[in-house]
């Protein structure tokens, strides 16, 4: 009985399964597929440099407004963009060393008072645009401090 009830499933599964791959969802979901055009890179982008900046390290003070003095000679580099590492509060549990990492998050909605104030860092982000540069902040979501 077991080995015809094996024979009988092996063929329902071989007559069935090619009506489940042409039915109207899967087509529908291929032409879906189809739609979706691939990203487009903005022009200023394709040839553009990147510049990681760690304000932490990047001068003495590691505060936003020494490391303003320095878009003059970044941007005579020829750096179109410059990339933050993480600018928030760096979680103080479980700390790495002294300063822990920045990559320790205690607060995303937060600017790291080490470095200056939320203010201080939108007038870099405006000058550093006024300049013809662009920014990107690094933000890993799925690292996080213990508080």
């Amino acid at each position: 009985m077991k080995k015809y009830l094996s024979i009988f499933c092996a063929l329902a599964i071989a007559l069935l399964l090619p009506q489940s791959c042409g039915s109207p969802a899967n087509e529908a979901a291929d032409q879906t597929v189809a739609s979706i055009e691939k990203p487009r890179v903005p022009d200023w982008a394709k040839n553009a440099v990147l510049y990681e900046v760690n304000i932490r390290q990047f001068t003495p003070e590691g505060t936003f407004k020494a490391f303003e003095a320095h878009l003059p000679r970044l941007k005579e580099m020829g750096v179109d963009i410059l990339w933050f590492m993480p600018i928030h509060p760096i979680s103080k549990v479980k700390r790495k060393g002294s300063l822990g990492s920045p990559y320790a998050v205690a607060d995303y909605y937060a600017v790291n008072p080490d470095y200056g104030t939320l203010d201080e860092f939108k007038e870099l982000v405006k000058k550093i645009h006024n300049m013809g540069m662009y920014v990107i902040i690094d933000w890993v979501p799925n690292h996080t401090g213990w508080d």
